[in-house]
């Protein structure tokens, strides 16, 4: 799936703003993360990673080897490089967690950065939302176009050492159950 750039511009406001309930596909994929830190922090983490590979998807050319990496949060710079030494405690044990379910190597800094690319037909997930559903649980809301099985490894990845002790998912569920969520009915 191609990623348009005036839709990665909508998915990186997506970020930062609530989606109005108007504009919600039919269908959602939805993660549960079970968290090993505070719930506001664990969002925060989320959300300026994503912000900062949706800048560089809309701003950068993925023609050059490297994209820029000096707005990436350090605690994801490090848990993404190849060095052990300087990681988080809470990225470290996300890490440990992604390769136990996940049985795949690391994902290095550019090569996670380059999934955003929007010539990258690979990423088969666009952020729609998170919310709070329990003292350390939060749910992250995909839009995958409705598919129930999607590529989205890259996700997994920062929800893991961003601070969750399990991630679970994708579920494809009903648009309805997202505005009721956020709409708190």
């Amino acid at each position: 799936m191609l990623h348009e750039i005036d839709d990665l511009r909508q998915e990186r406001h997506r970020v930062d703003v609530r989606p109005a309930t108007e504009e919600v596909p039919p269908v959602l994929a939805v993660f549960d993360a079970v968290l090993s830190v505070d719930s506001r922090e664990y969002v925060r983490r989320v959300r300026d990673v994503m912000s900062v590979a949706l800048d560089l998807a809309v701003t950068e050319s993925f023609d050059d080897e490297e994209l820029p990496t000096e707005r990436v949060p350090q605690w994801f710079s490090e848990v993404s490089s190849a060095s052990e030494g300087g990681i988080a405690e809470f990225a470290r044990r996300g890490k440990e967690r992604y390769h136990e379910k996940i049985e795949e190597k690391s994902w290095d800094l550019q090569w996670w950065l380059f999934e955003f690319d929007p010539e990258n037909e690979a990423r088969g997930w666009a952020w729609w939302d998170v919310t709070q559903v329990g003292d350390r649980k939060v749910r992250i809301w995909t839009d995958s176009w409705g598919e129930s099985f999607f590529a989205c490894n890259e996700l997994r990845w920062l929800l893991h050492t961003a601070g969750a002790d399990e991630v679970s998912g994708p579920f494809l569920t009903d648009a309805s159950e997202w505005i009721r969520e956020v709409s708190g009915s």
